[in-house]
């Protein structure tokens, strides 16, 4: 049997660029479980696939994403486990939906895919280190014909810095409960609830709650190939 490695893991530094290090290096390790196996050859045949379709390199692709070149070949075989935050950064690299990776995977599996319950309590949830930013998914993962939608969670004070997305990659944001911040290059908007705000999400980008209350707010993705 093979070894499996896990992507971003604190054992792993040396893999991720120094912006990524820096960016909550907890939240970047998988599970290496049945699970998260399953996963990680799901997303690593996706990625394969994808890559080879871009006609993007393996010397290209580890500098996009910021994932040592032998790393992405492990995943690419099966041998890897990403976490969901790794995967992230892999769509962003190959500049595809998030959900994408995760076609064919457990994610994809569901009694009838056309019509579909997910509870208040289901969810991938990718979090920061101290769990004070909390980004759910609420879209049928790996379903190329759902929208990209999340619930995102700040805490009081919390600032949450995104790094640029891919190019063409917009963000439709609505505040359901507290306030918001939101700035992407120089411009910058204070939003309440059932406050609206699209903006160009393929540069660098901030949410910040001001307020005393915990922020909730949905956000809905779009990708350039989608308009």
């Amino acid at each position: 049997m093979s070894k499996v490695v896990q992507l971003g893991g604190a054992s792993l530094d040396d893999a991720v660029l120094d912006e990524v290090r820096a960016e909550r290096e907890d939240s970047l390790s998988g599970p290496d479980s049945p699970e998260g196996r399953e996963m990680g050859r799901a997303v690593g045949a996706n990625v394969a696939a994808l890559r080879a379709e871009r006609g993007i390199d393996l010397a290209t692709m580890a500098a996009r994403s910021g994932i040592r070149e032998d790393l992405v070949v492990a995943l690419e075989h099966g041998g890897a486990v990403p976490s969901l935050r790794a995967v992230w950064h892999l769509a962003t690299a190959l500049r595809v939906p998030f959900g994408s990776l995760l076609a064919n995977s457990m994610f994809s599996s569901v009694v009838d895919p056309d019509f579909r319950v997910q509870p208040a309590s289901r969810g991938r949830v990718i979090a920061s280190a101290d769990n004070r930013f909390r980004s759910r998914v609420l879209f049928h993962e790996g379903d190329a014909r759902a929208p990209e939608v999340y619930e995102l969670t700040l805490e009081p004070g919390c600032l949450e810095e995104a790094h640029a997305h891919a190019p063409g990659v917009f963000e439709h944001l609505t505040v359901i409960a507290g306030e918001l911040v939101v700035q992407s290059g120089e411009a910058e908007a204070k939003l309440g609830p059932g406050d609206t705000l699209f903006f160009r999400a393929d540069q660098a980008h901030s949410y910040f709650n001001p307020g005393s209350a915990r922020t909730v707010a949905h956000l809905v993705m779009s990708y350039a190939h989608d308009r």
